[in-house]
């Protein structure tokens, strides 16, 4: 069961968390992976699926997650550079492209947390790097009556997950409207443009080290 500060409790199956190979990619997802050049940094890579399409693209990609059991599984499946770090720990200068699918970049759990992220990239990008993630403007897929009515920014979210009698512990994520992303962008000195639109207000941003 999956719970939050902005929708409604919803039994989300556990097969849906997974994506066998054999299943297309999200055109979105596939759109940004054709994106990517140089050494990427795919963050919050799980069981690898992005890390792996981007390998087979002839590039080379360092695919870092927090959980040791995600990062087996993608070292068993074939990634070549999986590592088991938190994105700060990371500290080689030599980035060319960083990726966060699957609304990745809510990891950083608040617009706070955002600009520390972004500081943190611009140290990691070689010059004219990029950042390719997808995000979701949550007015266009909130109920209106779910919209917070104080001074809080609709876009950061409280999850917690629920499986049977075993309650999850809640933790912070980020969807962050366009507009709003753009301005923490260009403050932190980056060029950001739309790179693709899709359903209930998610797109794709490109974010350019300038």
């Amino acid at each position: 069961m999956v719970r939050s500060t902005v929708w409604e409790d919803e039994p989300t199956p556990v097969a849906d968390y997974y994506r066998p190979d054999e299943h297309l990619l999200p055109s979105l997802e596939r759109y940004a992976l054709a994106q990517c050049s140089g050494r990427v940094l795919d963050i919050g890579a799980g069981a690898g699926r992005h890390a792996l399409e981007v390998q087979k693209r002839g590039l080379e990609v360092v695919a870092i997650d927090i959980s040791p059991d995600a990062v087996c599984i993608m070292e068993e499946r074939g990634v070549r550079d999986a590592r088991c770090i938190d994105y700060p720990e990371f500290n080689e200068q030599s980035i060319d492209t960083i990726l966060l699918l699957m609304h990745g970049i809510g990891v950083d759990g608040t617009l706070e947390g955002l600009e520390k992220f972004l500081v943190w990239a611009s140290s990691v990008l070689n010059e004219g790097g990029q950042i390719l993630c997808d995000s979701a403007d949550l007015e266009s897929a909130v109920e209106d009556e779910l919209i917070p009515d104080d001074d809080s920014y609709i876009g950061e979210v409280v999850f917690r997950c629920d499986f049977n009698n075993v309650e999850g512990t809640s933790y912070p994520w980020l969807f962050i409207d366009p507009e709003t992303f753009e301005y923490h962008a260009r403050t932190a000195g980056f060029d950001f443009d739309i790179l693709a639109k899709g359903d209930r207000g998610i797109y794709l941003a490109r974010l350019t080290a300038s």
